[in-house]
């Protein structure tokens, strides 16, 4: 996955599951993958604001956790724990943070 206009990227390989979110050790939320760095916090990114799941080699699915902002798949928001599959190019939105999912 590529943080639009960055050019971080952000692994998806090691885990089958990676939660997306920011770090807040006052509230005890340490999710996989830290949004922070990359405007996370401005961009309304939730502590814990999705989940990428990956099944097999080759398939990926994204889910809201109920976020305050919202989790949008090109352009479309997603139900909070309604898995959307995943194909090369989509643009996810946690809350106004976009990344591009590359596969």
């Amino acid at each position: 996955m590529e943080v639009e206009g960055t050019g971080q990227k952000i692994s998806l390989d090691d885990k089958a599951e990676y939660t997306l979110g920011r770090i807040d050790p006052a509230s005890h939320s340490f999710p996989d993958v830290d949004m922070t760095p990359y405007g996370g916090v401005e961009d309304g990114v939730s502590r814990r604001h999705a989940k990428v799941t990956r099944l097999g080699e080759d398939r990926y699915y994204v889910m809201d956790l109920s976020s305050t902002n919202f989790t949008h798949v090109n352009g479309e928001k997603l139900e909070a724990f309604e898995p959307k599959v995943l194909a090369d190019g989509d643009e996810i939105f946690l809350g106004t943070l976009k990344l591009v999912f590359r596969h």
